[in-house]
């Protein structure tokens, strides 16, 4: 039965999404919703985070030396020239809401995830490379994401001016919401360092000895048939804690400004859509072989799921931070679509 339900949420997985969103914003317009708590915190990384971090080839992180050129190329796509066009979409659409700015950034700053891994096998990708892409840039994201969100929040916080000098966001929610992060003084690196150490590491580590325990009693063969089933219910979990999100009494916002919806869709769109732009002509003017596939797979999709769950973390640290659980669930619904689209030009190409 539950396998069954696993299957059904993997190939309408988007559907499941959307459905979340409804009933969890449903159950908060009906009964006031709920306050954020840091049950669910625990609740993303347990559900969410961490069992799609199982399937990782961990032990193909030995061939990453050979593979050198392409993952420094990755690192450069996906710390340098993503954020940045998230920066520049961002203060041109933005700046009227800088919390969903933010989310931009978040999304532009983690790439990967057990997607492109999947994705990438279905291209016909050099699958070695996938991995070593996606390990290298997992645990460079650990030591840039820290020190890169808190630069942003600083400046968001107090220096980014709402275009025509009006706070759109504060003005048409009544206050309920802020075009500012809050006056709470320099946020430095160290207080982004541990949610990024309970969101990443403490699944990452978990994920390695489950899969080693695994590996170990029932053997290398035995694990590859069933690592597919952490995948599933990684969505799964996807799926429960945006409905309780959606639940949270903040989202009352939504309600109260529903061109949230329109202003964080189309700079969305527009980084996808010239993101993707970059990294084809790059792949068909110097990468066009199966380690480009790898690489346009590992610099292209976000780590939706993750962005997700950082996103819980610094909600409950700053409640006002929930506007940009908006822009990161958008992001489902331009990523998976595109990647169906991406997949069948790479398999011709």
């Amino acid at each position: 039965m539950l396998i069954k339900l696993l299957d059904n949420v993997q190939k309408y997985l988007i559907f499941w999404i959307l459905g979340a969103i409804v009933a969890g914003l449903s159950f908060m317009k009906l009964t006031g919703g709920y306050a954020f708590s840091s049950v669910i915190c625990f609740v993303a990384a347990l559900i969410m985070i961490y069992p799609s971090l199982v399937p990782l080839a961990f032990g193909k992180f030995k061939e990453v030396p050979k593979n050198y050129k392409i993952i420094v190329l990755s690192l450069i796509f996906n710390f340098i020239i993503s954020p940045l066009l998230a920066t520049a979409i961002g203060y041109l659409f933005l700046r009227s809401y800088p919390i969903l700015w933010l989310g931009l950034l978040l999304i532009s700053i983690l790439p990967g995830g057990g997607m492109a891994t999947s994705w990438a096998l279905r291209s016909k990708a050099e699958m070695t490379t996938t991995v070593g892409i996606i390990l290298v840039n997992l645990l460079a994201m650990i030591f840039i994401v820290p020190s890169f969100l808190s630069f942003v929040m600083n400046r968001l916080e107090g220096s980014v001016q709402p275009a025509g000098g009006m706070c759109v966001l504060s003005e048409v929610t009544g206050g309920a919401a802020s075009c500012f992060l809050g006056n709470a003084g320099q946020i430095s690196p160290s207080k982004i360092i541990f949610p990024i150490f309970f969101i990443i590491v403490i699944p990452m580590l978990l994920a390695y000895f489950t899969q080693t325990e695994i590996k170990k009693k029932k053997g290398a063969e035995y694990f590859d048939r069933i690592k597919s089933n952490f995948g599933k219910f990684s969505n799964l979990g996807l799926v429960v804690v945006l409905f309780m999100l959606m639940g949270i009494k903040n989202n009352i916002v939504i309600f109260k400004d529903p061109s949230l919806i329109l202003a964080a869709l189309l700079p969305l769109i527009l980084f996808y859509f010239i993101y993707l732009a970059i990294i084809l002509f790059v792949y068909f003017v110097f990468y066009k072989n199966e380690k480009g596939k790898a690489g346009v797979w590992g610099t292209y999709l976000r780590y939706i799921t993750l962005a997700l769950g950082l996103a819980i973390s610094l909600i409950y640290q700053n409640g006002l931070l929930m506007v940009m659980v908006v822009i990161i669930s958008l992001a489902y619904f331009i990523q998976i679509p595109s990647s169906f689209l991406l997949s069948r030009l790479l398999i011709n190409n």
